[in-house]
């Protein structure tokens, strides 16, 4: 790899340049019902067509993560330039890279929403992370984790593409505690919680159960991006476009558990964000029984750039 420049930073720019530890994370996650073809194609269209890299989607569900921050920070920071919060709601697919020995179970994040600025240019610009900013409306976190509450989020949509069309806030991801269910106690590791999560699996899902628990009880992640930047006099071309992978590493484990109520939720789409064209997740509410929470620190690590040739290599990004 040949030697790269420096990167120029002033006051313009994001300073997020670096290993990022977060702090306080409290992360609720709900399975729902997507379309595994469409899953298939979504990847395919993402990651093999322009670089020839394969994922596998695992079943027919996606997850949808909600994670409220309560600091995070760049580690090694000299001088130390302080630390922020952030909220985010993801869309995951889960997924097996092949070529690959083992499952080698791949999160990776279709749309991602956050309510910071420079969150998203940071996540976007260093690792690929696919964030937007949204507008979230939380109803209150109390001491129990497990207990009933709302989330709402809004997205910067164009309902139906046109040229009377004006882009606007609408609401996009709306997730609300439909029944009681009976009281869980809390998990008291994350082992514990990998196996509670298999209990709720489906399809090809699981199959893949005995290492999706360990990896849940690893207390590690696998995320896969397409980075990639548009050409500044077309466009439509690429001037640069890598798959880059990063880990994602708990750090400290605070408590798990199921919540207290099974939920419903529905994902709102628009010619914007297609996601019933695009993933097959229906508009319409659907029943998403008991959540999982977690609340954790963990680190996001610097990434790699996926290389295919003869036999996948890795080397830093």
């Amino acid at each position: 790899m040949s030697e790269l420049p420096a990167y120029v930073q002033d006051g313009n720019l994001y300073d997020g340049l670096g290993t990022v530890q977060l702090d306080g994370v409290t992360m609720h996650n709900f399975c729902l019902a997507a379309d595994g073809a469409k899953l298939q194609a979504w990847l395919d269209k993402t990651f093999l067509a322009p670089k020839g890299v394969k994922y596998r989607a695992l079943g027919d569900r996606v997850f949808l993560g909600i994670a409220e921050i309560q600091k995070l920070y760049l580690l090694d920071q000299n001088p130390v330039r302080g630390w922020t919060s952030e909220i985010d709601i993801t869309i995951w697919i889960l997924a097996q890279r092949e070529g690959e020995g083992g499952l080698a179970l791949r999160w990776i994040p279709a749309y991602l929403f956050v309510d910071s600025g420079p969150a998203l240019c940071t996540g976007r610009e260093v690792w690929g992370f696919p964030k937007q900013l949204g507008r979230f409306d939380f109803s209150p976190k109390g001491p129990d984790p497990g207990a009933a509450r709302t989330f709402s989020a809004d997205g910067w949509v164009v309902d139906v593409f046109g040229p009377e069309s004006q882009a606007h806030w609408a609401p996009m991801f709306e997730v609300r505690p439909a029944t009681p269910v009976r009281r869980e106690g809390l998990l008291g590791s994350l082992e514990e919680l990998g196996r509670k999560a298999v209990e709720r699996l489906s399809g090809d899902l699981v199959s893949a159960a005995g290492r999706i628990q360990a990896a849940i009880g690893s207390g590690e992640m696998t995320m896969a991006f397409l980075k990639q930047f548009p050409d500044c006099a077309n466009p439509n071309l690429a001037c640069y476009q890598e798959v880059v992978e990063a880990t994602a590493t708990v750090t400290g484990h605070s408590a798990s558990g199921l919540t207290h109520d099974a939920y419903e939720a529905r994902v709102i789409s628009y010619d914007s964000h297609p996601y019933l064209d695009e993933l097959g997740i229906s508009p319409d509410w659907q029943q998403v029984g008991q959540g999982f929470w977690m609340q954790f620190d963990f680190r996001q690590n610097l990434g790699a750039v996926v290389r295919q040739g003869e036999g996948a290599d890795l080397h830093a990004g």
